[in-house]
């Protein structure tokens, strides 16, 4: 039987990554990039940066896009809703138009947005399982979205600003069944449907 489920709020890519200082829980970085096939915004791209400490040529991070439209509904209706971004100041972050874009060959996925001051380059590897997500009524502040993503998470990730890596690592579980989870993960064929009525 066919399911069809509107609207579409966004189709496309969406890795994510969070570093951490080494061998301690400090979040030193967390970041989520937005590929966009489909929407009703358009196409384009958007990397959600937060960093611990500041840079000299960025500062603490920025929402680097070429679609800035498209960015500041993806921020609003869903990144600032995100777990990994509870205690990050979404919203003092600086929207910064950028020239984005990214490769990936099966093993390594790399996504760079050039702005004036600096080129910020993320960088997902080693992937260790495929499996896809499905999650209804994904809570999103008041509203509620329809989630289904295939996820990939990876054992390494890291994060350079004009070729400098940020000091942080990759935190990788398995559990007794032998499933990995990290806190770098590659997310493909995203769709978000909605808003939908909320689950729980």
């Amino acid at each position: 039987m066919v399911d069809v489920k509107r609207p579409i709020l966004f189709s496309g890519e969406n890795p994510g990554m969070t570093l951490f200082s080494p061998d301690t829980e400090e979040t030193v970085a967390v970041a989520s990039y937005w590929h966009c096939t489909d929407s009703p915004m358009g196409v384009g791209h958007a990397l959600v940066l937060w960093l611990k400490n500041e840079n000299a040529a960025i500062g603490h991070g920025g929402i680097f896009t070429d679609s800035l439209k498209l960015a500041e509904v993806l921020i609003r209706k869903l990144t600032q809703h995100f777990p990994e971004f509870e205690n990050v100041p979404v919203q003092s972050l600086q929207y910064i138009h950028a020239h984005c874009g990214h490769t990936y060959d099966g093993t390594s996925y790399r996504a760079t947005c050039q702005i004036s001051a600096a080129q910020v380059e993320l960088e997902w590897s080693d992937p260790l399982d495929r499996k896809q997500i499905l999650w209804p009524g994904f809570p999103a502040g008041e509203e509620g979205y329809d989630l289904s993503t295939v996820i990939r998470p990876c054992k390494t990730g890291k994060v350079q600003i004009n070729g400098k890596g940020i000091d942080g690592e990759v935190k990788v579980t398995q559990n007794a069944e032998g499933i990995y989870s990290s806190s770098a993960f590659l997310a493909f064929a995203e769709t978000w449907i909605g808003p939908v009525e909320k689950q729980g």
